[in-house]
């Protein structure tokens, strides 16, 4: 759905690109050199982010199963590498104390879990681009672990290009707490070439990210101007952005406050933990903050709050032998959580059957003048239940078709099922059932 249609075309940069009203994107993507040609045009046009986008579009060419089965793969890696940069343990040694944990903290506390992990266009620009950063860091935590670890300077200059042409907020948390390790490697006199080149390429490939022409031609083309930066719009970035990422995440900083005041705390859980709070504030001076921009602040704060986890572990394990209370709380935490995921598995699968219900309708009229759609709809519990976590009435407003036919979503819908017009029969913002 949404710009997942939009990617499937060649980027039509010379008429102000795919997703915005006077597009005339037609010309579908139909070979690796189209992807190629399209963000070309999308960089110098629309935006930097060539790495997540060349992605996204060799998938909307491929088909999305494809991608559904890698996505599963590129999540399990987020996991691993979590781990490995919070432990710096072996994966032998991932028990489920500390899968849970991390499990948890995806779940729970990530910004817009449906669109920057389930989505396809979202989890390409999020998920995956947050997990070429971890895999960046990677061996850098891992010198930090354990001072004796070596890394292999071609390898690294891959990483560095792959984890600054990512996305802008983790791209700049990244510099920073690389940056850090390399002062701390420097003062340690124990900097390598490997740390210094993957740091070079990590430069080289921000830059291509951050100023890439199309970021200052899209910015004219959404009308960003100088009341972006009023007080008025920093206080609704402030509103909207900052305060909900952050109170949720604030169960994060629980195993870090009690590694603080119990004096087991150090360099690398602050070091991450400013990381993640970096993030939103500088997010704070874009001219948009959605909510999903937040994910990697949340995923930098993990690692930090899992590396305090361990170090507090011994006594968290103490606590719950002692009282077995705990042990009853966690059980029913479990189920309820169990529960919880149910119910989205629920929500996606009747979303999705609603879906397929309406391409019937499209594929039996084909060669009409105009196709009329049900508008989707969330079970009535759906937001108040699950929140954020699966479909939302956000979602349908931005991403669906709408209920007149010259909708940006129904021109490139009707374009990519090769039909003349549609529309839902009523607002597709998100109704209820």
């Amino acid at each position: 759905m949404a710009d997942d249609i939009a990617y499937a075309f060649i980027w039509d940069g010379e008429h102000g690109g795919n997703l915005i009203p006077y597009t005339v994107a037609n010309q579908r993507i139909e070979s690796l050199s189209d992807v190629f040609i399209s963000q070309w045009s999308h960089y110098f046009h629309w935006g930097g982010r060539t790495i997540a986008h060349v992605i996204v579009q060799f998938f909307a060419w491929q088909g999305k199963a494809l991608f559904d089965f890698l996505n599963v793969l590129v999540f399990c890696a987020a996991v691993f590498l979590i781990f490995k940069i919070g432990t710096g343990l072996t994966l032998r040694d991932m028990n489920k104390k500390y899968l849970l944990f991390i499990l948890f903290g995806l779940y729970f506390c990530t910004s817009e879990f449906c669109m920057t992990e389930v989505w396809m266009t979202g989890a390409i620009n999020y998920l995956w681009m947050t997990t070429l950063e971890l895999l960046f860091l990677l061996p850098f935590a891992m010198k930090l672990h354990d001072k004796n670890f070596s890394c292999n300077a071609p390898l690294m200059a891959v990483l560095g290009i792959l984890a600054g042409w990512s996305i802008e907020p983790g791209a700049a948390v990244t510099l920073l707490i690389t940056f850090l390790c390399m002062i701390k490697f420097w003062r340690d006199k124990n900097l390598q070439s490997w740390q210094i080149t993957g740091f070079v390429f990590l430069i080289i490939g921000s830059a291509l990210l951050i100023l890439a022409p199309g970021n200052i031609e899209r910015a004219t083309l959404e009308n960003v101007t100088s009341d972006s930066y009023s007080v008025g719009a920093f206080l609704l970035r402030l509103k909207t952005g900052f305060l909900p990422i952050f109170f949720r995440e604030l169960i994060l900083f629980l195993p870090i406050i009690y590694a603080v005041t119990h004096g087991k705390s150090n360099k690398f859980i602050w070091t991450f933990s400013v990381g993640a709070i970096l993030i939103l504030c500088v997010m704070m001076f874009s001219p948009q903050f959605p909510q999903r921009s937040g994910f990697t602040s949340t995923i930098f704060l993990l690692i930090a709050s899992l590396a305090a986890f361990k170090e507090i572990l011994p006594d968290i394990e103490n606590i719950f032998i002692r009282r077995k209370i705990f042990n009853v709380a966690a059980i029913v935490f479990l189920a309820v959580w169990l529960i919880h995921m149910s119910a989205c598995v629920y929500v996606y699968s009747d979303i999705r059957a609603q879906i397929d219900y309406r391409m019937e309708i499209v594929n039996e009229n084909r060669n009409a003048e105009e196709i009329v759609v049900p508008a989707l709809k969330l079970p009535y519990w759906s937001e108040i239940v699950l929140g954020q976590r699966t479909y939302t009435k956000f979602v349908f407003r931005v991403g669906d078709l709408r209920p007149y036919t010259n909708g940006i979503r129904n021109i490139m819908f009707s374009r990519y099922y090769g039909i003349n017009k549609i529309r839902t029969d009523e607002d597709s913002s998100g109704g209820i059932k």
